[in-house]
């Protein structure tokens, strides 16, 4: 597998605020300004490079400069395998106030391109405040993320080893519809169930929870199913865009086939 990392003009042309010389003025006197860029040298030292990188789409022009962003790094010569997929760093930041530094554990499947978000402990990666020791603190919280990769790793095995029956995986699809579009998921859904389930490749054929899971995954976020809208019309449903929401789906729907591998065990 290669692997083509981004430079930083690509950078710049996806992810502008990436390289914020300042904070935005409405920040508070006592926020310690680290612009992503500088970790992402720090990364780049370490062997991890940005493979992959977003940004919020903002209607505030003014605040296009600061938004949330999103880097997802990989190892060039070594990459960590975890099964189908490669282990992944998954950074998050913005420099209007909106939230702090966030790192995350992720895979990437090879097969289908699909980015994951990999929740570890209860509250998910490592947070870490604006300040001067951000890069320091960001580079030992990546260590304390891939130790954890066994344990993604076994998880990601029994999700392989879990069987689902057709009732199984529309129960699955349904809680992550509701995940996406909250309670009443029903009524403001432009999908349904079964079509979450349906494969875009034949390795995603599978009675097994890890496929049920990846074919969820890939269409919530990457969209482009058929449906119709709340008045009835015919629609394709759009990408999922903003960091934030890429970031909770993921997350959700990891901790979600976690739930269900646990209730198949037990």
């Amino acid at each position: 597998m290669s692997m083509i990392a981004l430079s930083n003009d690509r950078l710049m042309r996806v992810a502008p605020s990436i390289f914020a010389e300042a904070p935005h003025h409405e920040v508070s006197g006592r926020y310690g300004f680290v612009p992503t860029i500088q970790v992402i040298e720090a990364f780049r030292q370490q062997g991890w490079f940005p493979v992959r990188a977003q940004q919020t789409r903002v209607r505030d022009l003014e605040r296009e400069a600061f938004t949330r962003h999103l880097v997802r790094f990989r190892q060039s010569d070594q990459p960590i395998q975890v099964g189908d997929s490669v282990a992944e760093l998954v950074l998050t930041n913005s420099h209007d106030r909106s939230s702090a530094y966030q790192l995350d554990a992720g895979l990437f499947r090879l097969v289908c391109s699909n980015g994951m978000v990999c929740p570890i402990g209860e509250f998910g990666g490592i947070r870490v405040r604006h300040g001067k020791n951000v890069v320091d603190d960001i580079i030992e919280g990546s260590y304390e993320l891939i130790e954890e990769v066994p344990r993604i790793a076994a998880s990601v095995d029994q999700f392989r080893s879990t069987r689902l029956d057709e009732r199984e995986e529309a129960l699955f699809a349904e809680a992550a519809l509701e995940v996406r579009y909250g309670e009443g998921w029903s009524q403001t859904s432009p999908v349904r169930p079964v079509h979450l389930l349906e494969a875009r490749r034949a390795d995603d054929v599978g009675a097994d929870l890890w496929s049920a899971y990846n074919r969820v995954q890939e269409n919530l976020l990457k969209g482009g199913i058929r449906g119709r809208s709340r008045s009835g019309r015919r629609m394709r449903t759009r990408a999922v865009n903003s960091v934030t929401e890429d970031v909770r789906l993921n997350r959700a729907l990891w901790r979600l086939a976690e739930r269900f591998a646990q209730l198949k065990a037990s």
